[in-house]
């Protein structure tokens, strides 16, 4: 028998058969423990198994168990009546009370109630219960005062309570009343109460406090209901904008999976069933439903009300953010499949990550421009198993048929130009996460461009070539997205590298020399054309480069972490990934420092794109190779890179002062002539990547496609 034999929601008990129960298995657990003693004696002494009186003394401690823990039971039974805080149960056979596992889960629970009351009477403008509500600390709230307060108010009721509140603080802010900001304040405080509850007592695995299944069906029922019941938006209210109200009132609390894919599901459904409607749409929350302005902001001291534009699924993706990886995946992979509208065909099948990225996209252009929507796809994405991946590049394929629309060829110039800016930019603030989201798969990326190079029609996501280098095209239009791309694309040829020297073969670092060249060619390019489409020049955008080339010198030293794998081959595995994401992290670092910190070398000087991207090789292969190569003392003997010791040793490469670091690139590059070599192949690999985006942006009949930016 388990730990949970007797389950707090299950279990009720009459006080007198219980306290006879108690002692009976009290008594039984001393008879069974000395049954078992005298059983053992007497088989031992016999010279056969005591295998029977080892069972009974196991039962015998589980007996011992159960016995304290019913003493405890009936203790806090026989308080709770006298007390009068249990709560009965009346059936034929008699009168039960609820049993409860811990006493502080009762008194949670008949406060909960209790404070259930108390909002309905501060919603009616009740003083003292408005007092008395600010001495419940929204963080104190436990599940099972979460469940007596949800199931106090029913479903209806914890829809119903911030209609009440926001419909009385929005005449307030109408008449210009001097109470305002308190009034807010107390309606914050109300929310915030209400929405923590919602969040503890709808979530399946707080076991004592979870409102059930059918709990969460009724509350998406009342939620597609509209308030009045015969009104419609934009009159009245419709349910899943109180609902939507909550979500964010609830703070940085976590929702369950099960509560997103039912409540939140639901939400999305109502949105997509609604969205022939432009005039009314995007459905606001309550903030926006009666001008509260920033009343329901957190923290706000002096309220300003006024029209704002807010969108009720803003803070459902919020939360679903917040809520983790799977609660993530489950919303976004959701599909109708004849919930809603039965009669067309194509919405059964299209989930609710291609609706709220295609079909929705205009409508974010009205209020965050995707950002919310961009936070859930990088929380379901962010993760080394298949789901994160498959959700990431299908976002990409998306956003990359998007950017098709978007981005056309003029014929005649042979250049990109912006056919639709708005619409093109309507999902501007999701940029910069689909760049996170491409830089933790830089592996995937990089091994999708090795694939498609060599010939392959199809790779392993849903992307193709030309797909990668759209979807390019449209992250990179925001500087900072691009800037996480190409730290990403520098950590990723930083381990590749340093796993080719470390094999010490040539033909390993030429190989991963050019595949990693390569996709620099393509980032850059689709930086350069993306800004060569909007302003014509891309001087600013190589002075970017090259000074983030100028921060990055001498990045590579610290190699001593990156092992190389059993078979010397670098492969998109976890380890290889996560090598990639420590490496990230530190280059994000260092390209973060001022310019002034860093080594004032010849090579940390480009004046073009193209000499960038050849420091940053030549500081990867220096690195490298000296890394690797098996010092002999009188190498190193009076060298300004090399520490002084009996024998000397090399400094960290990362360490060095700008005389030191050019002191050991004079030396890589006359001691190893592959050093020189392989900065003129990354540059001939980059070269080629340019190219090979420059051919894939072409007009709609494929006759024609852009010049390379030649900027470099």
């Amino acid at each position: 028998m388990g730990d949970n034999w007797l389950g707090p929601d299950t279990c009720g008990v009459k006080l007198a058969q219980f306290d006879q129960m108690t002692r009976q298995m009290t008594q039984a657990a001393t008879s069974l423990e000395k049954l078992a003693h005298e059983l053992w004696q007497s088989l031992h002494g016999a010279g056969v198994s005591t295998a029977p009186a080892m069972e009974i003394k196991r039962i015998a401690a589980w007996a011992g168990r159960a016995a304290a823990d019913l003493r405890r039971r009936n203790v806090l039974a026989h308080n709770l009546d006298r007390e009068r805080l249990a709560f009965r149960i009346d059936r034929q056979d008699g009168s039960y009370l609820t049993l409860p596992d811990r006493y502080t889960d009762q008194v949670a629970y008949g406060d909960g109630r209790r404070v259930a009351g108390l909002l309905r009477r501060a919603a009616d403008g009740d003083a003292a219960a408005k007092a008395e509500l600010s001495r419940v600390n929204p963080q104190d709230i436990t599940p099972a005062f979460a469940k007596a307060l949800l199931e106090a108010l029913g479903p209806e009721g914890v829809v119903r309570l911030p209609i009440d509140f926001t419909s009385h603080l929005g005449g307030d802010i109408a008449q210009y009343r001097d109470s305002v900001d308190a009034h807010a304040r107390d309606v914050r405080h109300a929310l915030a109460i209400l929405g923590r509850s919602l969040a503890l007592g709808t979530d399946p695995a707080a076991r004592s406090g979870y409102v059930g299944d059918e709990y969460l069906k009724q509350l998406n029922e009342v939620g597609s209901a509209n308030f009045p019941p015969r009104s419609k938006p934009p009159y009245g209210v419709v349910g899943y904008q109180a609902l939507s109200t909550l979500l964010a009132a609830a703070g940085d609390a976590r929702f369950s999976t099960k509560f997103i894919s039912t409540v939140g599901g639901g939400m999305i459904i109502y949105d997509r069933s609604h969205k022939d409607r432009p005039s009314t749409w995007p459905l606001p929350d309550l903030a926006g439903r009666y001008r509260l302005g920033n009343a329901l902001d957190p923290g706000t001291t002096k309220v300003v009300g006024g029209e704002r534009k807010t969108d009720y699924l803003i803070p459902l993706l919020n939360a679903t953010a917040a809520s983790g990886r799977e609660a993530a995946q489950v919303l976004l992979d959701q599909r109708l499949y004849g919930v809603w509208p039965r009669d067309e065909q194509a919405e059964k099948t299209t989930s609710n990550l291609e609706y709220l990225l295609r079909t929705r996209r205009e409508v974010w252009a009205l209020t965050d421009r995707g950002d919310a929507l961009g936070k859930v796809i990088k929380t379901a994405s962010i993760g080394d198993d298949k789901d994160s991946e498959r959700i990431a590049f299908t976002a990409g394929k998306i956003l990359s048929e998007d950017a098709r629309k978007y981005f056309k060829v003029d014929p005649a110039t042979k250049q990109l130009k912006i056919a639709d800016k708005e619409k093109l930019d309507a999902l501007s603030g999701l940029r910069t996460h689909m760049a996170d989201v491409l830089a933790h798969h830089i592996t995937t990326v990089n091994k999708e461009y090795g694939l498609f190079i060599l010939g392959a029609k199809q790779g392993t996501t849903p992307m193709g070539y030309a797909d990668l280098d759209y979807l390019l095209l449209d992250v990179s239009r925001d500087a900072s997205a691009f800037d996480k791309l190409l730290n990403a694309q520098i950590a990723h040829a930083q381990v590749d590298i340093r796993q080719a020297a470390a094999k010490g073969t040539r033909i390993a670092l030429t190989e991963a020399v050019v595949a990693n060249a390569q996709v620099f060619g393509h980032l850059i390019e689709a930086r350069n054309q993306t800004v060569l489409a909007e302003h014509g020049r891309v001087d600013a955008v190589n002075k970017e480069l090259q000074d983030k080339v100028a921060r990055l010198t001498g990045l590579v030293g610290d190699a001593g972490s990156l092992a190389v794998s059993a078979t010397g081959v670098p492969g998109a595995t976890l380890a290889y990934n996560q090598l990639v994401t420590q490496q990230l992290a530190k280059v994000a670092a260092q390209a973060s420092k001022p310019f002034q910190e860093k080594p004032d070398s010849a090579v940390s000087r480009p004046t073009n794109n193209a000499e960038a991207i050849e420091g940053l090789f030549g500081q990867m292969l220096v690195s490298s190779v000296a890394q690797n190569h098996r010092w002999r003392p009188e190498e190193l003997n009076g060298q300004p890179f090399a520490v002084p010791g009996n024998p000397p040793r090399l400094r960290p490469v990362d360490s060095l002062a700008p005389e030191q670091y050019n002191a050991l690139r004079r030396w890589a590059i006359e001691e190893y002539d592959i050093v020189r070599d392989l900065q003129d192949r990354s540059i001939t690999s980059m070269d080629n990547g340019i190219r090979q985006v420059a051919g894939h942006y072409r007009t709609d009949d494929g006759r024609f496609n852009v010049h390379p930016s030649e900027q470099r």
